[in-house]
């Protein structure tokens, strides 16, 4: 299927798509020092996904659409409107709640764990209600279903919303994630799809999940590289205008690729290939580069600090208790 894209950013909305990228960046490499410090037991990195998520969701309507993302969707929420500040909150809530409950067998599948085994502390259930993002249950592909019901009651109201829902490749087996794109194709539903593949390397050629899905006959099914945060950008400008002109449910599958430890420079990048883009277009600067660097990291540092300020240490005596 071929959708066509909008105007490509000018090189003002490019930099803001860089800056947001190193701040998602930033703040997961921070949500790590949490981890490696002991306050939080688990994490669910969305290094690789960035431009994925930032790109897509910059062109949801915050307030008017509706979002209902996935645990590693990081990116998106920072998007939406959540502070650092908020998101690492919701880190150190989630490991005070405490939660030794087994991985659902999708979430098991796309973590690459036993689906029997003990999760060590919840995934990140995102939610902010003011800005229209619900938030998902632990099972991998029920808020596909949630999203099919929310465009349908949008539909019904004749409410100017798109609806549009994330999730993992892990998802895609899940008999929720089929039935929800059934319905959203019966009803010609003004939502979109997002799976985020992760594959070895980040291209349209590469072997998707959904090959094996009985996708119905009505959906519209796009393929992108989802490292490429402008090709993410201009494709899902396209996407939500289709949506908003009530042509039906779109599913978009955006290839990314998660970096190994070892590997440094890989232009796989979400980062770096932004930084490519803006070189070719005359625009990078090191200068700028390095003032952008140093006031997100600031901002990221202060909101971590808060965040641990506030949590009071409740994070580590509600582990040290369980242990």
């Amino acid at each position: 299927m071929e959708i066509a894209t909008l105007s490509s950013p000018s090189m003002y909305m490019l930099r803001d798509l860089y800056s947001r990228i190193l701040r998602v960046r930033m703040v997961d490499e921070w949500i790590s020092r949490l981890h490696e410090q002991g306050h939080i037991d688990h994490i669910a990195s969305c290094r690789g996904h960035e431009a994925a998520q930032v790109g897509s969701a910059l062109c949801i309507e915050v307030g008017t659409d509706f979002t209902l993302p996935y645990y590693r969707d990081l990116g998106v929420v920072l998007t939406i409107g959540m502070t650092p500040y908020e998101v690492f909150r919701a880190c150190l809530q989630a490991q005070s709640r405490g939660d030794s409950s087994p991985l659902p067998e999708a979430s098991a599948r796309d973590e690459g764990v036993h689906a029997t085994t003990e999760r060590p502390a919840p995934v990140l259930h995102w939610g902010y209600q003011k800005h229209n993002m619900i938030t998902g249950a632990t099972p991998a592909a029920t808020h596909i279903l949630h999203a099919a019901g929310i465009a349908f009651a949008c539909k019904l109201r004749k409410a100017p919303a798109v609806t549009v829902a994330y999730c993992g490749d892990g998802a895609t087996a899940d008999p929720d994630f089929l039935e929800g794109v059934h319905f959203a194709v019966l009803h010609r539903l003004p939502v979109i799809f997002i799976c985020e593949q992760d594959c070895p390397e980040a291209s349209s050629t590469a072997q998707s999940t959904l090959s094996s899905v009985a996708l119905p006959a009505g959906i519209e099914r796009l393929s992108i590289n989802g490292a490429n945060v402008l090709s993410v950008y201009t494709t899902m400008q396209a996407a939500m205008q289709r949506a908003r002109e009530g042509r039906g449910p779109l599913l978009l599958e955006m290839y990314v690729t998660r970096p190994t430890p070892d590997v440094t420079g890989d232009p796989r990048d979400p980062l770096l290939r932004c930084q490519q883009l803006l070189e070719e277009q005359g625009a990078w600067d090191d200068g700028w580069a390095q003032q952008v660097r140093a006031w997100v990291e600031d901002e990221v540092e202060q909101a971590w600090r808060d965040a641990l300020r506030d949590d009071g240490g409740e994070s580590m005596q509600k582990r040290e208790a369980i242990e």
